[in-house]
């Protein structure tokens, strides 16, 4: 069995002469055995790579005209689209992945998300609009006095980053022992976390040959034990690497988060995208997140709120999930709502973490 895989990468740079853009192709033509596992694989030239690319032009091109029509600051953006085709050449899966980074008055800023099939929505989907300039934006962006007692109110973007960290928390190697170790206790609220595969081949298998399907990380709230592994790669999660000639674990992970509504305070305190440039994951297993904050009553006033703590233990404050879904597409691939926890002080008072505004 055969199988093609495209891969289209581009990056655009705004310069004072207009945006600089270059793509790259890379093609692969995959062997399998008769049981689905990749037995090599060649660089091969093939027109499909070309559509591949002139949509992450495109793609690269309309997301700087958008941020330019927003007025936000564009540093970069990086897009992929990512083809594969079976082995009489038809279409199997198509994935593109944008990422934008924006400058705000409190540091650099990552819009990303990700889509199956056209991406002719993608651009759209990110709100720029949010990190355009507040017009109500003070020089002090003080919060409001109880914005201690206020509940939280995580974006997708920030939750996503809790997701991730629970996810390792619970896939690493230290991390499946104690997934087994706590299977069937209930560690969290009633929240559903899952692994997804990447789009399957043509036979619906990894790269080594195993089923390729999705598997549950927490049940309701439940740790459930950790899938098994073959070649100490979990099963259904196996990438065939090109240049090593070797396979290994996905690049990205690819979680989704469900779980029950929320209805959102009509005065929280809402903490919308992360600063970059900062280590977020500690070896003592905390998180750290700056965060661009706003008040939901007063959403044209911004500050800075930074937030610490264990991504489990904070999760354990969730009240539920709220607003439409969102696919967070940064060093992982996160699909999940917004996030509504605790107060600071409630926060703080159980131990669970550390909640403090950055002061102008």
């Amino acid at each position: 069995m055969r199988e093609l895989r495209v891969r289209a990468s581009g990056l655009l740079t705004p310069t004072p002469g207009g945006p600089r853009l270059t793509v790259s192709l890379d093609t692969l033509r995959l062997d399998r055995d008769t049981r689905g596992r990749v037995t090599g694989s060649r660089r091969v030239g093939e027109p499909v790579a070309q559509e591949a690319a002139k949509d992450t032009r495109l793609l690269l091109t309309e997301a700087a005209a958008r941020a330019a029509a927003a007025r936000a600051g564009l540093q970069s953006a990086v897009a992929t689209v990512r083809q594969w085709h079976g082995a009489d050449g038809l279409p199997l899966a198509r994935r593109t992945e944008l990422l934008a980074r924006v400058e705000t008055a409190d540091g650099p800023v990552l819009l990303g998300t990700a889509a199956y099939g056209e991406p002719s929505a993608l651009v759209e989907s990110l709100p720029w609009d949010e990190l355009a300039a507040p017009a109500e934006q003070s020089d002090t962006a003080a919060p409001p006095d109880d914005w201690r007692e206020r509940p939280l109110v995580l974006h997708p973007s920030p939750a996503a980053v809790l997701i991730a960290g629970t996810a390792f928390s619970l896939t690493s190697r230290g991390g499946r022992a104690t997934a087994h170790r706590l299977a069937g206790r209930r560690a969290l609220p009633p929240l559903t976390l899952r692994d997804l595969p990447s789009p399957p081949a043509e036979n619906g298998c990894d790269d080594l040959g195993n089923p390729a399907h999705g598997t549950t990380l927490v049940d309701a709230g439940r740790i459930c034990p950790p899938s098994p592994l073959d070649e100490d790669i979990p099963i259904g999660r196996a990438v065939w690497d090109h240049d090593s000639a070797a396979f290994r674990p996905p690049q990205l992970i690819r979680l989704e988060l469900s779980g029950p509504e929320a209805v959102p305070p009509p005065h929280a305190v809402e903490l919308m995208w992360c600063v970059e440039g900062l280590q977020r994951y500690h070896s003592d297993g905390t998180v750290r997140l700056q965060c661009l904050a706003r008040t939901a009553d007063r959403p044209g006033v911004r500050f800075s709120v930074v937030l610490r703590g264990k991504p489990v233990h904070l999760l354990r404050q969730a009240r539920g999930l709220a607003g439409p879904p969102m696919a967070v597409h940064s060093d992982s691939d996160v699909t999940t709502r917004s996030l509504v926890l605790a107060g600071a002080a409630e926060l703080e008072g159980a131990g669970h973490a550390v909640v403090t505004v950055i002061t102008p």
